[in-house]
């Protein structure tokens, strides 16, 4: 039975198996150590430890996470284990689609939406033997910057708990770090697994379009700009997790333009042998940034360049009021479109996205096509770019987190801040339609932890994953609990 796991009695935390890496698992899972029953209860025992400080797992299959596990076992005990994600938990954004699983968005307009089939990626991880058993939060549609709706309430980020992990992938994050669970797939649309990423102390990836093939799910809330995006508390991981999901797929032609498949096991060879070159971004136009994340910053360019990288000091390939105006515009109209002209559908939505409702209803085709040609633009503008750099280096977020019941933070650097104010150095990436990570790679004054961004050209996904695994062991970052939890 799925089961609301917030409704569980609280128990201290302890060490277990959800500590370790997903590929640390699967080996043990292989020499026979451990079995998939064995995870799946230790997933089940966190979570209801947890999860009701952080809220961050909204629906849990308990039964059906058993079933899966003891299928798992079978199969290994055959001899014909489907590889290493076999058996081993996985969980997956509301917004996706999960057959057998409410998808609510994050919505009361989806408050009772069961999909009938998996969306391409998410199938993918099925056929493999991954154990889909939780759900994890998100905002309504999946277009806040923190992680809080009318149906399941606010996540809590277990860094610390007053805060939020961001969103929109916020339920995806918080649990990574909390150790429930030690792979998640999210999604980004614009910046919505790198940023809540960064706030919690974990890697979220945002694949090239069309990596991960789109099939079943939702209406896609602004062009393509949304990716199916894995996370997870190393990149090793968050590798294994993509090479799973990604692939060309029929039934989605955007997922056919790419020729390194099969792609390789390691990410060791991905990197080319010559030095890299890199553009260091510190800050976008005038935008502020917060000291903690300038400073952590500032030291990932010195350790790549003294691991004989080619850094540059540089600016980012794309006017922010562009980016801005992509953003308010497309998803706008998005919501006007799910709203209709229904005043009770309008009337369920949260406030944030009456008001987007209704600057929707303002655009007319004009304004649309408009915003429209303005992608096309900016993808030019930043492939013109890459013909000089191979990876664009910045912080992932320009602030910290912020209080939880707070839509944004309200002062960056001192300086007041407005709703995307953290997002300046994110969003470009869906624009454009490229690759990025937020890697951590150390812990600010205030003991939160910092991640930094590398993004890469379309389709450059294998390279950009290497150098930010290269980058993660030189920062000497090592996945590590939160107090809070």
């Amino acid at each position: 039975m799925i089961q609301d796991s917030s409704s569980q009695a609280a128990e201290p935390p302890g060490d277990g198996l959800g500590d370790l890496s997903a590929a640390a698992q699967a080996e043990l899972l292989r020499r026979g150590e451990i079995c998939a029953v064995d995870l799946a209860d230790d997933f089940i025992a966190r979570c209801a430890q947890r999860n009701p400080a952080i809220n961050a797992i909204v629906a849990l299959d308990e039964e059906a996470a058993r079933r899966s596990a003891e299928a798992s076992d079978a199969r290994r005990r055959a001899g014909a284990a489907l590889g290493p994600l076999d058996g081993i938990p996985v969980t997956v954004k509301d917004n996706l689609f999960l057959a057998g699983f409410r998808a609510t968005w994050g919505s009361r307009l989806f408050r009772d939406f069961v999909p009938d089939e998996d969306d391409a990626g998410v199938a993918r991880l099925r056929a493999l033997g991954a154990n889909l058993l939780a759900k994890t939060n998100t905002p309504e549609f999946a277009l806040g910057a923190h992680t809080d709706n009318f149906l399941f309430g606010p996540t809590r980020n277990p860094w610390r708990l007053d805060l939020t992990p961001g969103g929109s992938s916020g339920g995806a994050v918080a649990a990574l770090a909390a150790g429930i669970g030690a792979l998640a797939v999210g999604t980004d649309a614009g910046g919505s697994i790198r940023r809540p990423a960064a706030y919690a102390g974990v890697v979220g990836f945002r694949p090239s379009n069309g990596r991960i093939p789109r099939t079943a799910g939702f209406p896609p809330m602004a062009l393509d700009l949304q990716a199916v995006a894995p996370a997870a508390r190393s990149v090793d991981d968050v590798y294994l997790l993509f090479r799973s999901m990604a692939g060309p797929d029929a039934r989605d032609r955007a997922s056919r333009c790419f020729a390194d498949y099969p792609l390789p096991q390691r990410l060791d060879a991905a990197l080319p042998g010559s030095p890299a070159r890199i553009c260091y971004v510190p800050e976008v136009e005038s935008s502020a940034v917060d000291r903690d994340i300038r400073q952590q910053a500032e030291r990932a360019a010195r350790l790549l360049e003294g691991g004989g990288h080619r850094v540059e000091t540089g600016t980012m390939p794309f006017a922010l009021a562009d980016i801005e105006r992509i953003w308010s515009t497309l998803t706008a109209v998005a919501v006007a479109r799910l709203a209709g002209d229904s005043k009770d559908a309008l009337a369920a939505l949260q406030p944030s996205n009456q008001a987007a409702a209704a600057r929707g209803r303002a655009v007319d085709a004009q304004q649309y096509a408009a915003a429209v040609e303005l992608v096309q633009q900016a993808r030019r503008r930043v492939d013109a770019h890459f013909e000089r750099f191979d990876f664009i280096l910045s912080p992932t977020s320009a602030c910290l987190p912020w209080p939880v019941g707070q839509a944004f933070p309200q002062a960056i650097d001192g300086q007041p801040a407005g709703p995307r104010a953290g997002a300046v150095f994110s969003t470009f990436a869906n624009v454009a339609g490229i690759p990025a990570v937020s890697v951590p790679v150390g812990i600010g004054g205030g003991g939160l932890p910092v991640g930094v961004q590398l993004a890469g050209r379309f389709g450059a996904d294998l390279q950009v994953l290497a150098l930010a695994r290269q980058l993660e062991s030189m920062a000497g970052w090592r996945a590590r609990a939160p107090a809070a939890v």
